[in-house]
């Protein structure tokens, strides 16, 4: 009888116990006390609940977790921290648990301090914590998940946004813990850091701070630590005081906390809380598989941006560092619609090709030989002479549609004229359409006009941009012909030199010229021509032409402006001999940059008119 009743209990628990070896885990729960410095409702504790969480599912056995919320930022007195020791420790007297996961540094040191009266020889995880309590030796029952809430990689990410920018504010609150962040940070970059003078801000009730914020210029930047409470003694969530400060920020906002991006803050290099909450849970695992206590693991970083600050803030989109993770990123039109503009514009180089290859074989008809001789002024005008041969063809072309279109209207007015019904209105408006291809037709011949011209050398006052502007309206046709871009940034202000406008714009139309015929040989989407002037050092007026060609090499920067050199095959190598002379007449200069990365820049420095 003894033994059937020995047999009927043995039997279930060794059924369950093979049940349990099945399943892959123990028939037990592991128990895990998740101990927050903070109350329940703050963003960056959720998220690391939701990451220990997450972690823990994926493995097959059954966890029990308890949480308490210390809210040590409020109830800070030796009176509060005595009622809520004997708390935790009566309701986990008949709970005992298998590991404490501490959150923050306040956690931590809790736990540290008073483990043995509600969880003694457990082991501690901690995490959200910069750096293991000073005051103690680190437990060999002790490690966890060291984060650096980034201050000095922060303001690392803000020079590569804010280039420009040459002072940033670090902003903290009147809480213990804010302080004690101030504190840090005043060690961690001091004063000054990456080429910013720094200021800390700290003493101020929250309106005092946003307007402080809103009094920041926008090219400097702020740093938004935490504000747990204001100089007044109101107690906030760190997310919610810095949203409502940043909103009011009139310069770029950064935060070390990823739960701080709502849309109001621009950049940080963080860490995101569910991560944390991940590594601990994995370092709770390792425990559980009995492979012991390891050291402490420091938590990964990126450098995180929200795109709708950066496009709200005006910060250029090539600033953003590579390696970045971005939120809310809104694509281009390129990226969107990459394939149908791909074909789209596949269809349109199909036909430029076979305009440019007609226009081409025209223009190699057409070329002339040209005699040079001693005279500045006579080399002058025969290198405009060839310059003019060279657009030939495109002017040709630009001359022949008003000139059809007046023929066609012509014609066709002749004919309504001689009809009984002529209607007035319509032959009238005949007439406007040959007027306007005519003023169109002499525009053109007053541009080749002013360039064949010869006689006495007019100085006058001209605005380099307008010379500019005029030489690449004059060449533009015969630069799509080459199948090259140009492109032209002009200076924002006037650029007045004394000059004579004919010589001006021949030294501009021989480097445009020049810089196509470099890039003769490369493929036609590679062809291109920028031309930018500026106010230059000393209140010269600068000219620049740069091409994407192959590039002069250091030792022939000087020999390409002596006459008769050239590396074109027909070339008489006048071109550049002649613009030096022209330049240097009005006491200006006229070099190549040696300091181009690729491709040639020629310089032109000439005095203030």
């Amino acid at each position: 009888m003894a033994f059937s009743n020995w047999l009927r209990w043995a039997v279930p628990v060794v059924l369950a116990s093979i049940i349990a070896a099945s399943l892959g885990g123990s028939a037990f729960a592991e128990r895990i006390l998740i101990l927050y410095e903070n109350e329940s409702t703050q963003p960056a504790l959720i998220e690391i609940a939701e990451g220990v969480r997450r972690r823990l599912a994926e493995d097959k056995r059954h966890f029990e977790l308890y949480s308490e919320h210390l809210d040590l930022a409020r109830f800070g007195s030796d009176g509060d921290r005595q009622r809520l020791i004997r708390y935790v420790q009566e309701k986990y007297a008949g709970k005992p648990v298998d590991a404490v996961l501490a959150v923050g540094p306040g956690a931590l040191s809790f736990a540290l301090a008073e483990r043995a009266r509600f969880a003694p020889g457990v082991p501690i995880i901690f995490g959200a914590v910069r750096e293991f309590p000073n005051e103690n030796p680190m437990p060999a029952d002790v490690t966890g998940v060291l984060s650096r809430f980034d201050v000095a990689g922060t303001l690392d990410l803000a020079r590569k946004l804010q280039p420009d920018a040459k002072r940033v504010t670090i902003l903290t609150g009147s809480a213990p813990f804010d302080r004690s962040w101030e504190e840090t940070a005043r060690a961690l970059v001091g004063d000054h850091y990456a080429g910013f003078d720094i200021d800390y801000i700290s003493g101020l009730s929250l309106e005092g701070f946003k307007v402080k914020a809103a009094s920041l210029p926008a090219d400097s930047a702020l740093l938004i630590l935490t504000v747990f409470a204001d100089a007044d003694g109101v107690s906030y969530v760190p997310r919610e005081s810095a949203g409502r400060i940043a909103v009011s920020s009139g310069a770029p906002v950064y935060s070390v906390y990823s739960s701080f991006f709502d849309g109001t803050i621009l950049a940080g290099h963080v860490g995101t809380f569910a991560a944390i909450g991940e590594a601990m849970a994995s370092l709770a695992l390792t425990l559980f598989d009995g492979k012991g206590i390891g050291p402490p693991v420091m938590q990964k970083e990126v450098s995180l941006v929200d795109w709708r600050q950066v496009v709200s803030r005006g910060i250029a989109r090539g600033n953003v560092p590579a390696d970045a993770e971005i939120l809310h990123y809104q694509p281009t039109a390129w990226e969107q619609f990459r394939l149908p503009i791909i074909l789209g514009l596949s269809v349109i180089a199909a036909q430029a090709l076979s305009i440019a290859a007609i226009v081409l074989q025209n223009r190699r008809n057409r070329r002339l030989e040209e005699t040079v001789s001693t005279q500045r002024l006579e080399l002058a005008h025969m290198s405009r002479h060839s310059h003019v041969s060279q657009l030939s063809g495109t002017l040709a072309h630009e001359l022949t549609q008003p000139l059809t279109s007046i023929l066609a209207n012509a014609e066709a007015g002749r004919k309504m004229a001689r009809a009984e019904d002529a209607d007035l209105q319509e032959i009238g408006e005949i007439f406007d359409d040959i007027v306007a291809d005519n003023k169109r037709a002499a525009e053109v011949i007053g541009q080749l006009r002013s360039m064949m011209r010869k006689g006495e050398v007019k100085v006058e006052t001209i605005d380099l941009n307008d010379a500019v502007s005029s030489t690449v309206a004059l060449v533009n046709a015969e630069m799509v012909a080459r199948r090259t871009q140009v492109s032209v940034s002009p200076s924002a202000e006037p650029l007045p030199v004394k000059a004579n406008m004919v010589q001006l714009q021949q030294v501009i139309l021989n480097l445009i010229l020049n810089a196509s015929d470099a890039m003769a040989e490369l493929p036609p989407r590679q062809r291109k021509v920028d031309i930018a002037t500026r106010l230059g050092d000393n209140g010269a007026r600068q000219l620049t032409v740069s091409d994407t060609g192959p590039g002069i090499a250091p030792d022939r920067m000087q020999e390409v402006f002596k006459p008769f050199v050239s590396s074109k095959e027909n070339g008489l190598g006048l071109g550049l001999a002649i613009c030096r002379s022209l330049v240097e007449a009005r006491g200006g200069r006229l070099v190549f940059d040696d300091k181009v990365a690729s491709g040639a820049r020629a310089v032109v420095n000439l005095p203030p008119g």
